[in-house]
């Protein structure tokens, strides 16, 4: 949010995932910071009075340096994307090497408590390793009922992407066939007390397979949530449950115990949105909301489509 005058007032009226940038619409060498890692912009500004000055510089300037601001930083993303294929997928990971397994967290727990199985055993255990062949290997054993082991990373991307340009995830991995649930977490990354879960399941082979899973198949794991915004996304998650797992016949013909698994791990990758799909879909760059006098919310739309009429065809 920009805003003048970062006031204790003024910052109350804001939630706390909001990040409070200081500028001035008027005020062009401002605006950069404010648009930076934007896809949409509302201009909520208007003058506080009636002369014409300030009118001029709220409505009308204003209107011009926020549009700007926001095209010079598309373009200089665009400039970042040269000599990459829109149509090309986005590597999230790729495991060959111990280095890769890095920043991967093995975690634990149990929807539910269960007094018997926690007092008798350990219940469930995982690790994720390079074995000696140099695959990167998920694997263990849940005993507990209601529990679940997982595998979690927080997602680091290039400079200039954003998941929201992508259609959804292709997993290349192998195994034993169990099935599993990726995890999305989406939200502010610096406030993940703000951030919303959300959840797809996906089947494996025996073997080596690709596993395609659309953004549109996740749900939020609270009913009440809103449905998930790819650009949000920031952390990972694969998890293994015993619940929902389906024998599977290995090849010798035996049936193996669905409380272990075994998840072999070559790459992740994001997948393009359709090319004729991305041209349906254009960045919004302002919604002007706010302003009192429809002549002059009618010369702000005018300047608005000027400026992006030059910008790119002229």
């Amino acid at each position: 949010a920009l805003v003048r005058k970062a006031d204790q007032e003024v910052v109350d009226m804001l939630p706390r995932s909001v990040e409070i940038v200081l500028g001035d619409v008027g005020d062009p060498c401002t605006l950069k910071a404010a648009v930076e890692n934007c896809n949409k912009i509302i201009y909520c500004a208007t003058a506080r009075s009636t002369i014409t000055g300030d009118l001029f510089r709220v409505d009308y300037q204003g209107v011009y340096n926020v549009t700007k601001a926001f095209q010079d930083f598309n373009n200089k993303l665009a400039q970042l994307r040269a000599g990459k294929s829109s149509k090309s997928k986005l590597l999230l990971a790729k495991f060959k090497s111990a280095d890769s397994l890095n920043g991967w967290e093995v975690r634990q727990g149990t929807y539910f408590q269960d007094v018997v199985a926690f007092k008798y055993d350990a219940g469930m255990d995982a690790k994720f390793e390079l074995s000696e062949t140099g695959d990167a290997v998920f694997s263990g054993y849940v005993f507990t009922r209601g529990g679940y082991v997982e595998l979690s990373k927080k997602l680091s991307l290039p400079l200039g992407c954003t998941l929201d340009r992508y259609e959804g995830l292709v997993l290349s991995v192998g195994g034993n066939g169990r099935s599993y649930v990726l995890i999305l977490e989406a939200g502010p990354s610096a406030d993940r007390s703000q951030s919303k879960l959300y959840f797809a399941r996906f089947s494996t082979k025996v073997g080596f397979c690709r596993v395609r899973v659309p953004f549109s198949s996740f749900r939020p794991v609270k009913p009440d949530d809103p449905p998930m915004d790819p650009f949000l996304v920031h952390t990972m998650t694969i998890r293994f449950e015993p619940r929902r797992q389906r024998p599977v016949e290995g090849p010798s013909g035996a049936k193996q115990d669905l409380r272990s698994f075994k998840l072999i791990l070559e790459y992740i990758k994001a997948l393009p949105v359709s090319f004729l799909m991305r041209n349906s879909e254009q960045t919004s760059f302002c919604i002007f909301l706010g302003m009192k006098y429809p002549f002059l919310r009618l010369c702000c739309t005018s300047v608005f489509l000027d400026y992006i009429f030059k910008s790119v065809f002229l």
